[in-house]
């Protein structure tokens, strides 16, 4: 039997329209969005870990651009949240997209 069914994500397109003018703040929203590398020194040598960033904690969430980012409907409040705290240096333009496909 087949079946139509319904996936919704949200297309977020962002700009940074004053990248030089706050290299920190952009700094803070990229490493929040995508994640970052640490190190540190231990007797033993170096030591690195990964912090994780919104896309890689929201399952089903991926960047399809450098400043396009295609996200699950069920994750669109933390990433609305995310683009909120940066709009002092961020356009953003949100889009619904809307899938069907055929299960079979």
């Amino acid at each position: 039997m087949c079946s139509d069914t319904l996936m919704s994500r949200v297309l977020y397109v962002y700009d940074c329209k004053a990248a030089r003018a706050r290299n920190a703040r952009r700094v803070a929203f990229t490493k929040e969005l995508y994640g970052y590398v640490y190190t540190w020194k231990t007797k033993k040598g170096l030591k690195q870990r990964r912090k994780p960033g919104l896309i890689d904690r929201c399952p089903g969430s991926t960047a399809i651009s450098d400043s396009a980012i295609l996200v699950p409907r069920e994750h669109k409040a933390s990433f609305d949240d995310l683009f909120s705290r940066y709009k002092d240096i961020l356009h953003t333009y949100i889009f619904q997209v809307d899938e069907y496909y055929e299960e079979l």
